[in-house]
Formats: structure tokens, sequence, C-alpha cells
């Protein structure tokens, strides 16, 4: 019995050892699993990881071309002067020989003794107005316009919808200048004396001032602020063989109201001609002498803010709401001309030579357009060439359109849209 007892003892010891080492065999399994487990996992996450570095690589090589493709396009439109143009459209269109052009914002006023139509850059006529002229001058500012009489009495102010005020003078008118809201200022003549009234829409006077050559001198300019509240006046003192030129700025808001005359300021050049002012926006002003230019700042007392002296001379003027250009001849013996930019603090940005014999000179938009009747050129405000040409047909007016690298032809007998190639 004794050795039954120790046998089945036995056994019992030999299956706890055996199911002990079952369970250390099963955790070992079970760990190893785990381990498997995650060793599958990390290497999942591995390949995951590897994929997106693989897609975002290859992203990168695309937006790295693209952009590379995008930089070398613009460094080549950049560096590349245009020489050619494909025509997109042609409208012909039939203007009387007297008929005269001028930009309204951006479209085209066609003005004769005859009277007054604008159209578009599509030409479509937008609106027209008939008047019986004998010399019709104009003046614009933004997207107002006025007509006046040479000579005459009439005058008309439109603006890019239609006419908005007409009236007569009692005096014959020698210049006539406009704000952006419509006021007119108007030269007139009264043998030796000279008024420069204020007129709003309807003809109804706002302002009278009353000169003569001996008080004052004569008025060689006249301008007006875009809102209308002042005026800036030129006048030419010739006197014991002494000549000079007074600035004057009136204002016609409240603070002019108590001065004589509206007027606020005034500075006097000597021997100096100033035949050219105007405003660049309501609180900045030029004077063009004949030896530079002056800049004056101010909302409501304008003063000099800014000189600056050419020892060439001025051969045209152009400018924007904040650049002011002069065409100078040229000190280089090969280049006929030298344009320059000037900021409103009367720092240079922008020296540039140029051959074009141009009839007229403009900046539009970022851009400078030059052109006569058989060629055109384009720069950026920065002097950058951007086309030189010839066109096919009578230059009368280039204006930059809508679009990539499109321009408005205005010729004698249509209107075209361009592209350049």
């Amino acid at each position: 019995m004794g050795k039954i007892k120790d046998f089945f003892k036995d056994k019992f010891k030999f299956i706890k050892i055996r199911e002990k080492w079952q369970k250390i065999k099963d955790k070992r399994l079970e760990k190893k699993q785990l381990q498997t487990q995650s060793d599958e996992m990390l290497d999942l996450t591995t390949k995951i990881k590897k994929h997106k570095k693989l897609i975002f690589s290859r992203w990168g090589i695309i937006i790295g071309v693209i952009a590379i493709l995008i930089i070398g396009y613009s460094i080549y439109n950049y560096v590349r002067v245009f020489h050619h143009y494909t025509t997109l459209s042609s409208e012909k269109r039939s203007d009387i020989t007297a008929t005269q052009y001028a930009q309204l914002g951006g479209n085209l006023l066609k003005y004769s003794p005859d009277g007054v139509s604008c159209v578009s850059p599509g030409n479509e006529v937008l609106f027209s107005a008939t008047f019986s002229m004998q010399s019709p001058i104009i003046d614009i500012c933004g997207t107002t316009a006025v007509v006046g009489d040479q000579k005459g009495t009439q005058i008309y102010i439109f603006d890019e919808n239609g006419q908005i005020g007409s009236f007569q003078t009692s005096l014959p008118i020698l210049k006539v200048k406009v704000a952006e809201q419509g006021v007119v200022a108007a030269v007139l003549e009264e043998g030796d004396t000279t008024w420069i009234n204020f007129y709003d829409t309807k003809g109804n006077p706002i302002a009278e001032n009353r000169t003569t050559v001996n008080d004052f001198g004569y008025p060689m300019d006249v301008a007006l602020s875009p809102d209308g509240l002042k005026m800036m006046v030129s006048y030419l003192n010739v006197a014991k063989e002494k000549m000079s030129t007074k600035i004057a700025f009136y204002n016609f808001d409240s603070v002019g109201q108590t001065q004589i005359n509206n007027e606020v300021s005034s500075v006097t050049y000597d021997n100096t001609i100033v035949p050219k002012t105007l405003f660049m926006n309501d609180s900045a002003s030029v004077a063009f002498r004949n030896d530079g230019f002056t800049i004056f700042k101010g909302n409501q007392v304008p003063q000099e803010s800014a000189r600056v002296d050419l020892e060439e001379e001025i051969i045209s003027i152009f400018y924007s709401d904040n650049s002011i250009g002069v065409v100078v001849g040229s000190d280089d013996p090969e280049h006929k001309y030298l344009m320059r930019l000037y900021n409103l603090s009367g720092r240079k940005t922008m020296q540039k030579y140029f051959d074009l014999d141009y009839k007229e000179i403009k900046i539009d938009g970022d851009e400078i357009i030059m052109f006569n009747e058989g060629k055109f050129a384009i720069y950026s405000t920065g002097g950058k060439e951007k086309f030189s040409g010839s066109y096919s047909k009578p230059v009368i007016n280039v204006m930059s359109a809508k679009g990539f690298r499109k321009y408005t032809m205005i010729t004698q007998n249509s209107t075209d849209q361009i592209r350049l190639k």
C-alpha cells in the first residue's frame, strides 16, 4: 500500500510540475505572440510612414517642378520684350475728321464741335450728347469730364453714365477744369481782366475771383482737387523786366471762408515760369516749373513739401495718383530721350532711356504707354520694357485692357483688341 501511495504521490507531483511548465510555455508563447503582433504593428506603422514619405516626396517633387516652371515663366516674361501682337477683334468706326479722343476711366470719350460720345473698349456706345461748339476743350478727373467751348460760353459736364450738367458763362472761356464730383473752374476773359470762377453742375457760382495782370499776373494754369474743395492757380507776373510766378491755393471749405478770396496759402518763385499745375489727389499737388517741379501737401492749407530741380529742359510730363513722370533730352548720345519717375516725396524711383519719337506718353495702371501714329511702346513703372513695335494702322490711342497682355488700340477707323505675343 505504501508503494502505491508513493506512486500516486510522485505522479501527482509530476502532473503539477508539468502544469507549471505548460503555464510557463503558454506565457512564453503568449509573450512571443504579443511580441510578434507588436513587431507586425511596428512594421505596419513603418510601412505606412514610408508610404506617406513617398507620397509627400512625390508631391514635393511635383510642387517643386511647378514652382520652378512658374518662376522660370515669370523670369522669361520679365526679361522678354514683345515685338508682335495678335488681333483678337476689330470693330469699324466712322468719326468725323475733327473728332478728338480722351480716356474716361476705362472707356473712350470722343468729342468734336458737333457733340460728345463715350464708347466701351468693345465699341459699345455708352452715351452721347449733341451741341455746337467752335473749339471744344476738355478736362478729365477720374470718371468725370468737362467740355467747354474755348472763346465761347458753353460748358457740358459728364460722368461715365452720361451728362450730369450744362450751363453758359457770361464771358468767353479760356480754360475749364473739373473735379471728380462735378464742380467746374472756368477761366474767363474780359479785356485786361481775367475771372477765375467756380461753378456747380447747374452753373450756380460758388466763388468768383477777379484778377488783372497788374495786380495778380496772368493765370497760366488752374487745377482742382478731386473733391472739388481746393483750387490751385499759377500766376505769371512780369514787372519792370522782372519775371516771377505766384502759386496760390484757394479753399472753398470752412477753412477758406475766413480768408480773403478764400486764399489760404501761396508761394512766389522769382525768374521762374510755372506753365502746368495739377492735383495728384486731395492732399497732394504739383507745380511744374521751367527748371523742375515742386510738390505741395496739405488737406486744407497746402504747403511746399518737396522740390526737385532739373538741369535739363522738361519735354513732357505724365503722372498717376502717386507718381510723377518727366521726359527730358538724353545725356547719352546713343539714345534720344530719358524718362524719370518720382514718388510724392520727390524721390526718383525709375530712370530709363528710350528712342521712340512719341506723340503721347501716359501712365495707365502700372504701365507707361507711349505711341505715335505708327509705333507704340510699353514699359512697367519700374522701367522694364515690355513691348516695342509697329502697328498696322494709324494709332490714335492705346489703352490697357482686362486680360492677359491685352490692349485696346484706337485707330482712325477702328477699335481693335490685341494681345502681345
